[in-house]
């Protein structure tokens, strides 16, 4: 029995308590800078409805494509996107820190 072979490269899911590299950095359109999920999970709390709507909305959510993309958390990417609201945006988020913690 042969072993299959897949071009699929492993993924390495990032610390969500870890700044993203400086690069990959979030700007929120305000210029605020969001270094890690921690950071998203604060700064959320105080954001305007407005800011939070430009980066969440029912055309797109760049948290959790920033989540996918920077920290290969696929399944906390999917969480984020099953809400468009700020306030459980924010618990899926401190959900995820927690998480961390057990």
């Amino acid at each position: 029995m042969s072993k299959k072979k897949t071009n699929k490269a492993k993924v390495v899911k990032k610390d969500l308590l870890k700044d993203a590299d400086k690069e990959h950095y979030f700007y929120l359109c305000d210029g605020t800078v969001i270094k890690n999920v921690l950071d998203l999970s604060k700064h959320i709390e105080k954001m305007s409805d407005e800011v939070f709507g430009h980066h969440v909305n029912d055309m797109k959510n760049d948290f959790s494509n920033w989540i996918n993309d920077i920290y290969s958390d696929e399944k906390l990417a999917k969480k984020m996107l099953e809400t468009t609201d700020k306030d459980k945006t924010q618990i899926v988020l401190l959900k995820a820190v927690i998480e961390k913690f057990r």
